[in-house]
């Protein structure tokens, strides 16, 4: 048997109705002949942000907000089991479980109260509550709809296998441990049974609940299916793949077919809210191909990531990044000074703040920020030998394409739909399939349409 990974978003499981359609996308999309899926689940949405706000809340109050957000999670997640599975003895089964799972989060939230204390060991063990009743929630419905196909699926509790280190909410994965220990896991696969687990939370050696981090399910996915060497990993989420632009800016925005790995980074880190690349490098790595779903559109063929494509596209996607800072420096005197740059980027250095883009000129230069924390700093390293100049409400537009350098005409061709756009800055060279402007924040939703309509239209 082939083994494939779906993972699914908070969105893709946020109610009865989400989970169901997810239910009949792993009978459709996971479970063939030769195949069979590993589920691994993230919280349903919002929950997450839930469990974060009651374990500051016991900290902070008294234990009754906490309890009170606590019974409100209780009682929504006891509406979505009874709404998905209709065997009475299946329900209690479920009910029971969650119940409990419920009074080890009030047990914890009484304990950080007593203590005054909320520590990142137990934030972890608050924070994994999501997914623990959401993949509860989801077996019993898988499970009882398989029945009808007479085949088995097992809940996998991921912290029986998925080990890390102690490092608190942003533990890091012991591949090797894990790939030994999903032996039992893919032996069950293997014998044609569908396998349910969590994304997100892993155990330490001596047994003490971690999470990787907020967008860890992804990441917990591309682990998995390295260790199982699984055929595919399908990410499931609200969005038909990786778009060429912001729909809602673009309209006419597409879905990107194929994108290397290298593509997908840069967009994300130019701003476009796709899958974060860095999630999913371990299966890319190993050249198992990763693709983005629509859980609300599972018919769309959605975007697969690849390690390298054969494409000879000029572009890619457009990525844009709003109410970013643009700070200038500009050396005082006549003369050109070299130790102006060194001092800013001694400065960046300490800072550990990283520019979007740069421009540098012979007397200055010029850098993107999205997060403005570094300029003070920047600020005070500058007195005396250069003068700083700020501009907020900027946004950076960036192109990313694979014939950005090797295609004639492309420059041509984005002047063309700038127009009488004033662009006060330009950032090209360091990435060969990257180019980016900045302009004022009031006019980017005009100069993204007319790029993506010159580009993609």
């Amino acid at each position: 048997m082939k083994i494939v990974i779906q993972k699914f978003g908070g969105t893709s499981v946020e109610d009865a109705a989400a989970m169901a359609r997810a239910v009949e996308i792993v009978r459709e999309h996971g479970i063939t002949r030769r195949s069979r899926p590993l589920v691994a689940l993230s919280a349903c949405a919002g929950v997450t942000n839930v469990l974060i706000r009651i374990s500051e809340l016991a900290l902070k109050e008294t234990t009754k907000e906490s309890l009170a957000a606590i019974d409100q999670l209780e009682v929504r997640h006891a509406r979505i089991a009874r709404e998905l599975i209709s065997d009475d003895t299946a329900f209690a089964n479920v009910h029971h479980t969650l119940h409990g799972l419920w009074e080890e989060l009030r047990t914890l939230a009484r304990g950080v109260n007593l203590l005054g204390e909320l520590t990142l060991k137990s934030r972890d063990q608050m924070h994994s509550l999501g997914e623990r009743a959401s993949s509860t929630i989801f077996h019993a419905a898988l499970a009882e709809r398989l029945q009808e196909d007479t085949i088995t699926c097992h809940l996998f509790d991921a912290r029986d296998f998925f080990i890390t280190s102690n490092e608190f909410t942003s533990a890091r994965p012991m591949t090797g441990e894990i790939h030994r220990r999903m032996k039992r896991v893919r032996s069950a696969l293997a014998k044609g049974a569908v396998g349910v687990t969590q994304g997100f939370i892993g155990r330490t050696f001596a047994g003490e609940t971690t999470t990787i981090g907020r967008g860890g399910s992804d990441f917990s996915a591309a682990i998995m299916g390295v260790a199982l060497n699984a055929r595919e990993i399908q990410i499931w989420t609200d969005v038909a793949g990786i778009m060429t632009c912001d729909p809602r800016i673009a309209p006419q925005a597409r879905t990107i077919e194929r994108i290397s790995f290298h593509e997908a980074s840069e967009l994300a880190f130019f701003g476009a809210k796709v899958l974060h690349p860095e999630t999913i490098w371990p299966a890319v790595e190993k050249s198992i191909p990763v693709r983005v779903l629509s859980s609300k559109e599972p018919e769309k063929e959605g975007t697969v990531i690849v390690h390298q494509t054969e494409e000879t596209r000029a572009m890619t996607g457009i990525a844009v990044k709003k109410s970013i800072s643009l700070v200038r420096i500009s050396a005082n005197g006549l003369q050109p000074n070299p130790a102006v740059q060194q001092t800013v980027w001694d400065a960046l250095g300490k800072s550990g703040a990283i520019p979007l883009a740069v421009s540098l000129s012979v007397d200055g230069a010029s850098y993107a920020f999205g997060d403005a924390g570094a300029i003070p700093l920047l600020r005070a390293a500058c007195e005396g030998l250069a003068t700083l100049a700020l501009g907020t409400n900027r946004s950076l537009i960036t192109l990313v394409g694979p014939g950005l350098q090797t295609q004639s005409g492309i420059a041509a061709r984005m002047f063309r739909a700038l127009g009488r756009t004033n662009c006060e800055m330009i950032s090209y060279g360091g990435s060969e399939s990257a180019i980016s402007l900045v302009v004022q924040d009031d006019v980017a939703n005009r100069v993204v349409k007319k790029l993506h309509a010159e580009f993609f239209e």
